[in-house]
């Protein structure tokens, strides 16, 4: 095959490797040289089995007439072949993406490959768990994650749909509960998405699940030392409440 011709197969390769939910989660993570080379594998693969059909369907009656008209669209040797595997690529990559789709090849991804603080943001996201988190400036947020970063190194953000917010004191970091929200997302004429804030993932110095129950149960500030203008979480919406959102 003519080094020229090579160039279609590596094409249909990073096609592959970039249409497919599965390989393209993973080839967020590598550098320039990697991909090319993880592209030019799968285009090798791909050239192999293009070869193989090719074969194939020159035993067939109409494999010679199909040769010739070929030939005469593109008389080099073996273009038939380098053009096949680049097609293979964008078509084998629909038929591994009907059989993992992208929420799938995400979560395969992050539990092979992301740190502790995405895997969480990660599981959180995807069971609707209450996370807690505490930023750089001891702010204190505890909400649901409304989009959790993936392993591309160029997403320093994440999406948070606040429950409470707070700030954790200087000396003891003890929580102190300033702002609910569980009030205002009832609002049927209000859309989740006014509320969401974002995050920087370089900011976060604590993160964990968050149980509501145990919380108010063993954690809470006391009575005494909590704010009069701050309500717990399960007490009536308040004037104060209000004032303070």
């Amino acid at each position: 095959m003519p080094y020229n011709l090579l160039l279609l197969p590596l094409i249909g390769g990073f096609l592959f490797v970039h249409l497919t939910h599965f390989f393209r989660f993973g080839a967020q993570r590598l550098d320039g040289y990697r991909l090319l080379f993880q592209s030019a594998i799968a285009g090798i693969c791909l050239a192999s089995i293009a070869r193989i059909v090719d074969l194939m369907i020159g035993l067939t009656p109409v494999g010679a007439a199909a040769a010739r008209l070929w030939f005469w669209f593109s008389p080099f040797n073996y273009s038939g072949v380098s053009a096949l595997a680049l097609l293979m690529g964008p078509a084998f990559a629909l038929l591994v993406n009907l059989r993992i789709d992208k929420k799938r090849a995400k979560d395969i991804e992050i539990r092979r490959h992301g740190n502790s603080l995405i895997r969480l943001l990660h599981r959180a996201e995807k069971d609707k768990l209450l996370l807690s988190i505490t930023l750089d400036s001891r702010k204190w947020y505890v909400g649901w994650v409304a989009e959790s970063p993936n392993l591309d190194p160029q997403e320093f953000y994440f999406r948070l749909l606040p429950f409470i917010s707070g700030y954790r004191d200087k000396d003891t970091l003890e929580t102190f509960r300033l702002v609910f929200y569980q009030d205002v997302l009832r609002e049927t004429d209000l859309e989740p998405e006014q509320f969401y804030i974002t995050l920087p993932l370089k900011d976060v110095k604590m993160a964990g699940l968050f149980n509501d129950d145990v919380y108010n149960e063993y954690f809470a500030e006391p009575e005494d030392d909590a704010d009069p203008l701050v309500p717990s979480i399960d007490a009536e919406p308040s004037a104060a409440r209000q004032k303070q959102r």
